[in-house]
């Protein structure tokens, strides 16, 4: 899967949850900047233990 396609995924699911518009560009920002930061695997483990 791409950045691009991740974030896509979390826009989509902000947009669901009723985020604004400012608040998807700073989901993005944020998120391009933790992608740049954490890896993979940290990512994962993140997801899998929240």
């Amino acid at each position: 899967m791409t950045n691009a396609a991740a974030i896509g995924y979390a826009i989509l699911a902000a947009k669901k949850l009723g985020l604004s518009r400012e608040e998807l560009h700073k989901l993005e920002s944020i998120m391009y900047r933790i992608m740049d930061e954490v890896s993979e695997e940290e990512a994962e483990e993140a997801y899998r233990s929240n």
